[in-house]
């Protein structure tokens, strides 16, 4: 069922509730009123009957038709008026055609000395009245009430329903649909968004309802769905690109070295240029295998408490195991007396290898192949970890770009890279909720800053 005829019929059943409850109460409570004004009616005659009857209980006999009181008020005699004395005989009666009360409806009478209740097709009160010599005497009432006027209320109250049903359906129908407009306009704008034009947006409007959030939300869906997109091709690009330079390498250094007989010391020096190819490859590979991990399931990653300053001192390690050359000095200060506020929250492998490239590149950018890194332990473990070079800096208009994956600047094609680096840097960091800035004066020299968060 659409959104549309579901409210409609929900309105509608819910109007129907309040408004049938409704005209029941007013039923009721005119039924009720009625029947009150009726047995006052029949209390009033009672009461009369008794004033002017029971003057002479010895000479009770039926009254004449053209009978007045004495406060000048007739008597309508299409009501049964009866008299019972305390053995349960009938001593009077308008009507002595009619059938007595029972027994027990006038012992009825006698214990609650006041009732109303149904004697046939008739509604009855009786009462217990004494006579001036104090003889106790019931008399009952009997009447009919006549049930047109709430035959025809009833009447009226049903159709008022039904036309009140159909006027709440159509409306309901009518602001269903204009409440719902906007959403259609959504509908139609999101069918015309094709995969070759992602740059189209759903026009949020000016309201601020739910409606007008909602086209907001979509519409940031579609700016991280157009990034991906976007993040897709540059990948394949530049995977591509990455990889078809290092194989042409590959295939033009072994069909050098294949094209005629040459000495062992030739054929070695080739192999270890394929060598070094393939281990570049391998690097492309290791990094891009790790950005998937980061992207596709963060959550399942898991953290750890990691001492920094252990880590930094192992990175280090490892970057002059594979590359001897390179020097990297390490500068821890402001060292806390608890060991506990060393540690942070991290996942080792990965902010290691996160450390591991920013010394790197610390080192592959600087004359003197060396990088600088200095620690600053704050308290509330919002710890500071910078990482320097001396190279020649990075220009303001490339700042934004060199965390993109693949991006190189052309300045420093000559050194060797896969442009992942930074753009892995920053995705475990990102994961790991650290800040990462950057700080690179036009005189020279590149500071990448890293602030831990707090471990509360």
């Amino acid at each position: 069922m659409q959104i549309r005829a579901r409210l409609t019929l929900l309105f509608l059943l819910n109007a129907a509730s309040i408004l049938a409850g409704v005209l029941l109460a007013v039923y009721f409570l005119f039924k009720k009123n009625t029947e009150e004004a009726f047995f006052e009616g029949l209390q009033s005659k009672a009461e009369m009957t008794a004033q002017t009857a029971l003057r002479d209980p010895v000479n009770l006999r039926p009254l004449p038709h053209n009978w007045v009181s004495p406060d000048g008020d007739t008597l309508p005699y299409r009501d049964n008026i009866s008299l019972f004395n305390d053995a349960y005989e009938r001593v009077f009666a308008v009507h002595t055609d009619l059938p007595p009360v029972s027994v027990k409806d006038l012992q009825d009478i006698y214990t609650q000395r006041e009732i109303r209740f149904r004697h046939y097709n008739l509604h009855a009160f009786g009462r217990v009245v004494n006579s001036t010599e104090g003889r106790p005497f019931v008399v009952v009432v009997e009447g009919f009430c006549d049930p047109t006027q709430l035959v025809q209320l009833r009447n009226i109250l049903i159709i008022s329903f039904l036309l009140g049903m159909a006027l709440i359906a159509a409306s309901g129908w009518y602001f269903a649909g204009q409440a719902l407009q906007p959403m259609s306009s959504i509908v139609r704008e999101v069918e015309h968004i094709q995969p070759s034009d992602l740059s189209r947006r759903v026009v949020t409007g000016d309201n601020q309802d739910e409606l007008a959030r909602l086209a907001e939300t979509f519409n940031r869906l579609l700016d991280r769905v157009e990034q991906a997109f976007r993040m897709q091709q540059m990948f394949l690009s530049n995977v591509s690109h990455e990889l078809k330079n290092p194989l042409h390498a590959i295939r033009t250094q072994l069909d050098v070295a294949l094209s005629r007989e040459r000495d062992p010391a030739t054929y070695r020096l080739a192999l270890q240029s394929v060598l070094d190819d393939v281990d570049a490859m391998t690097e492309v590979e290791e990094k891009l295998h790790l950005l998937a991990r980061i992207y596709n399931d963060p959550a399942a990653i898991p953290l750890v408490s990691v001492r920094l300053d252990e880590l930094v001192w192992q990175a280090k390690e490892q970057l002059q195991k594979r590359k001897p050359e390179f020097k990297v000095s390490i500068e821890l200060s402001e060292m806390p007396d608890d060991e506990a506020l060393l540690y942070v929250r991290a996942n080792e492998a990965l902010l290691r290898t996160a450390l591991l490239n920013l010394m790197d590149n610390a080192c592959k950018y600087s004359p003197d192949q060396r990088a600088q890194v200095r620690v600053r332990f704050r308290p509330g473990a919002r710890h500071e970890l910078e990482v320097a070079d001396n190279g020649p800096g990075i220009p303001e208009t490339e700042q934004s770009l060199i965390f993109q994956p693949f991006f190189r600047s052309p300045r420093h094609r000559q050194i060797k890279g896969t442009g992942i680096g930074l753009s892995l840097v920053q995705s475990i960091l990102n994961l790991h909720k650290i800040a990462l800035s950057v700080e690179s004066p036009p005189q020279g020299g590149t500071v990448f800053k890293m602030v831990f968060p707090s471990l509360g």
